[in-house]
This record gives C-alpha cells, structure tokens and sequence, in this order.
C-alpha cells in the first residue's frame, strides 16, 4: 500500500539529532523535503551540522522548527510522517495528542518506535488503538487489525519488541562500558496507513526461531491471532524457515504442524 519510492517529503517529530530522517532519507531514494520538529534547538543544531552534506548532495531542502510536539499543532503535511522515541517521554494526554496530530499531518504513512520494553510496547499499543479508531490500516508488524494477542499477556512476560544489532565505536564502547564490538537495540514499532492493507498480510515472526535437530519451530503473530509453526525437513518451507528470522514477514504458507 506504500511504496518508498513515491515518498518526496518526511515528518519527523522529535527529531532530536536526526536519526529518524535519516534513516529515511536512506530509505526513500525520491525524498525532497525533510521537516523537523523539536523543542531543543541545541539537537536540531546538531541535525542539521550532520546532515548538511548528505542533504546538499542529494538535493533535499532541511526545514527545522523548535516548538514542543505536544502543542498539538496541525504539522505540515508530509507523505511519511515520523516520531522515534518521543512518546516515553510524554503524559499520556499529550502522547494522544501527539499521535493524532502526527496522524493528520501523514498522507501515506505514520511510523512510531519506542524502545523495546513492556512500557514502550504499551505505548505503541495505545497508539495502535487510537490510529485504528481513526481509520488508519495497519501495514506493520501487525497482520491485523484485530485485537494484539499481546495485550492478553496481564503480567507482561511478554510483548511484541524485536532487535537490530547495531555496531559500536570505540568511543561508545568507552562511554557505555562495553567490550563487544555491537549492541542489540531492542524496539517496538507501529506503521499505518492511509490507503487500505492487502486483504491477506503475512504472518511475523514474533521471536527468534527455535532451531532444533530437524525441526525448527516459528512464533508468529498471524491475522487469525498468535500461533506457533513447527516445520521439519520433509516440509517444502524447510529452507525458508532456515533463513527467517526475529522480525520478519513469514511469506510461506506450508502444510506444516500448527498448535
């Protein structure tokens, strides 16, 4: 229902430093014009010094506005709309207002991500709510718009975060007090949509696959709610579930063991 290259303006609400632009900037090879909303004009300095040259060479116009993002302006309107790790640090009224602007203001897609923890999941699931009273289709990571499978899990055991490995600099390992070379950055993640989503959304993998000898078993949110996929060698998905993993769309439907 979206496609990246149609995307030629972002968003970005809370931007702090820029990483959300310019992860979009990466992403959407037709980007013109990036707007940046924050209320410390000390990070958006600090934006726009990092990304000076890469927005010159490719020919994208910087906007910058220091303002509070729960003043619940009606934004500019962008084709992709973007806010990072923003809503753990409001009230939940200005996260609710915060989300419905962003909702106004995006004419293909919102993406929100906080971090990957039971609190920062239930941020994401309150938005996930309001956006689906607002119309909004989910596209990602959720196959649904049903109710999450998630939210019945009462102790929080368990909740819907996945991880990218992220390299560190000796610098950062330095200031963290690490020794390895890369940190897992866990997160939780939502994007909707303006347009319809396809009738039938793949299943996601929900944990990392559970490899064992001749079987390999898949925890998936699928649209019918969660369920668990044991594939073993004789099933035909026996080479893509080898190479699926945490996070992913599950693309293969196979006479395999359901439970």
């Amino acid at each position: 229902p979206v496609s990246l290259g149609d995307v030629r303006s972002v968003l970005d609400l809370g931007a702090g430093p820029g990483t959300a632009t310019w992860a979009a900037v990466d992403a959407c090879p037709s980007l013109v014009t990036a707007t940046q909303i924050d209320r410390s004009r000390a990070l958006l300095d600090v934006a726009a010094r990092l990304g000076a040259a890469t927005l010159t060479a490719r020919g994208i116009t910087l906007t910058q506005r220091a303002s509070d993002v729960t003043s619940g302006h009606d934004w500019p309107a962008a084709d992709l709309v973007v806010s990072a790790y923003t809503l753990a640090e409001l009230a939940p009224g200005a996260r609710a207002t915060l989300v419905a602007a962003a909702w106004r203001a995006a004419s293909q897609a919102l993406v929100l991500v906080e971090p990957g923890t039971p609190v920062g999941f239930q941020h994401i699931l309150d938005a996930r709510t309001e956006l689906i009273g607002a119309g909004a289709s989910i596209i990602a990571p959720c196959p649904h718009e049903t109710t999450c499978p998630m939210r019945t899990d009462a102790r929080r055991e368990d909740w819907c975060h996945f991880a990218v490995r992220v390299p560190r600099t000796r610098r950062h390992r330095q200031l963290k007090g690490g020794s390895l070379g890369y940190e897992d950055e866990k997160y939780a993640y939502l994007v909707a949509t303006m347009r319809p989503a396809a009738a039938e959304r793949p299943p996601r993998v929900l944990r990392h696959p559970q490899i064992e000898k001749g079987r390999i078993q898949l925890a998936l949110c699928a649209p019918g709610g969660a369920e668990r996929v044991v594939v073993t060698r004789r099933d035909e998905a026996w080479p893509a579930a080898r190479k699926v993993g945490w996070g992913d769309a599950w693309r293969t439907a196979p006479e395999v063991d359901r439970s």
